[in-house]
């Protein structure tokens, strides 16, 4: 659904001013669908799609299924991820469900139960680093 970049590590250009919140105490069910950078630190229960990135308080609890760039998780979530580029599982985190993504890093203290999928390289990416 969304573009991959043409190097899987290179840093989102994305700003990271933060463009929705959902605070603490808010409950979101739906389709939540948004460009720039979001964070999350209530419940939410549904789709989120974006082409950027995705961030996850240590309070949040997320449930459903995720299309992004980038998804940085300290909080809980149960459902399937799906990250072009990174999914940052940061401490308290408690992630459950299944994972694709270029990288995946699991900080000391985090809990990640389920299956994952490394993305390879893209077709363009593959290409110009034989060509050099």
């Amino acid at each position: 659904m969304f573009l991959r970049r043409s190097d899987p590590f290179d840093l989102p250009s994305v700003s990271h001013d933060i463009t929705v919140v959902l605070q603490k105490g808010c409950r979101l069910e739906g389709r939540l669908q948004f460009e720039g950078t979001a964070r999350i630190d209530g419940h939410f229960q549904g789709e989120i799609f974006t082409p950027d990135i995705l961030v996850i308080g240590d309070e949040a609890q997320v449930t459903g299924q995720i299309e992004a760039d980038v998804v940085v998780i300290s909080g809980q979530f149960n459902g399937d991820i799906l990250a072009t580029h990174r999914v940052e599982i940061q401490a308290p985190a408690v992630v459950r469900g299944t994972i694709q993504t270029g990288i995946l890093q699991v900080d000391e203290g985090a809990v990640f139960e389920g299956q994952t999928k490394m993305l390879g390289p893209l077709p363009a990416a593959r290409q110009s680093k034989q060509t050099t």
